[in-house]
């Protein structure tokens, strides 16, 4: 009876790994060395971030939304800006400081998963105080965006139509008016009145020529009470 016989396993047969990877590479590992200590400087330099800009950006916080409360507080309801325009001023400087905190956020984002107390200190107070200033500024915020809608947008038209009515007139689009350029388009307002009425104004407010440079006509509210206003932003850029 013969004897079975077993094949023998192949010298060039690899032995299974079951599971283990394959070990890195030199160059895989040295680059993950060294992006340790990258990830580390630009964790660090966030952190340096939020201690820097922790306490000006909480006081920016807080200052905005004690403005925007007073704004809202003292606003009168009428059409006029006021003198001086204390929404849009309002608006630029809230701009500005949201600006400012914004970049105090990065700083937190790039730091976010670390466990130092500036960025449990940053996430507890400064988002809260953020959503209150601008809760706070929305009045204001409101205010001078609504210039692009309702009879504000009919003014805006109106005075986008009468600055290039100007222009057309000088035969220019931008610099100083000459004493009998002024003459000579005041004299057509007089001639031609633009009026618009707004509900919370007594009267009708008129286009008129306000400035030697552009954009040179405003509106006329009345009782003494003229703005300039930028024809595209509808921003007041003057009022007295």
């Amino acid at each position: 009876m013969s004897a079975t016989r077993f094949p023998a396993q192949s010298a060039l047969t690899e032995p299974e790994t079951f599971g283990l990877d394959a070990p890195q590479s030199g160059d895989e590992v040295g680059g993950t060395m060294n992006s340790e200590p990258m990830v580390r400087t630009i964790k660090r330099f966030g952190l340096t971030l939020l201690v820097c800009w922790f306490v000006p950006s909480s006081c920016v916080a807080v200052s905005l939304g004690l403005m925007g409360a007073l704004q809202a507080l003292t606003a009168e309801p009428t059409a006029f800006p006021g003198d001086p325009p204390i929404a849009d001023m309002l608006l630029e400087v809230a701009l500005c400081g949201w600006l400012f905190i914004l970049i105090g956020f990065c700083g937190f984002f790039v730091a976010r998963h670390e466990a130092d107390p500036i960025v449990r200190l940053w996430r507890r107070v400064l988002p809260p105080l953020t959503v209150v200033s601008l809760l706070a500024l929305s009045p204001t915020v409101a205010q001078v965006g609504g210039r692009h809608f309702g009879g504000w947008r009919h003014l805006k038209s109106l005075l986008r139509e009468n600055e290039a009515r100007v222009q057309q007139m000088i035969g220019r689009t931008e610099g100083s008016l000459s004493e009998e350029e002024r003459e000579r388009v005041r004299a057509w307002f007089l001639k031609h009145p633009v009026s618009l009425r707004f509900e919370s104004e007594p009267e009708p407010v008129r286009i008129q020529l306000m400035h030697s440079t552009p954009p040179y006509v405003g509106v006329d509210f009345g009782r003494g009470r003229n703005a300039v206003f930028d024809p595209v932003t509808m921003q007041c850029l003057y009022a007295d």
